[in-house]
């Protein structure tokens, strides 16, 4: 199997986080998440990625982590892009569904 990798979160955070003021630095802030090892076409192997997706947004994102409201404000738009942007570059049935799976229970609860 042909070894693979994405960058998970490779995305200008502080452009396009909410509450960014001109000031701010532009920092570009990514992680490797490698998946070669996973059999994606199932679900067992999607779930596997889409957690190493996530924990490796959670990392990226990091810098943005507070108790103050715009903190999490900009944390949580880091990690819903970053998410987004590694799944949509994998590119896989099995992931993107799991992914729209996710979005729509965590809008319902």
């Amino acid at each position: 199997m042909k070894i693979a990798s994405i960058v998970a979160a490779s995305l200008i955070t502080l452009g396009f986080a909410a509450g960014a003021s001109a000031a701010d630095d532009i920092e570009q802030l990514s992680k490797i998440v490698r998946y070669g090892d996973l059999n994606l076409e199932t679900t067992a192997g999607a779930k596997v990625l889409y957690a190493r997706i996530r924990s490796a947004a959670g990392e990226v994102c990091a810098p943005f982590e507070g108790r103050e409201l715009t903190r999490q404000v900009r944390w949580h738009s880091c990690y819903d892009h970053a998410v987004e942007s590694a799944v949509a570059q994998v590119d896989k049935p099995s992931l993107t569904a799991l992914h729209s799976d996710r979005n729509k229970a965590s809008v319902k609860g």
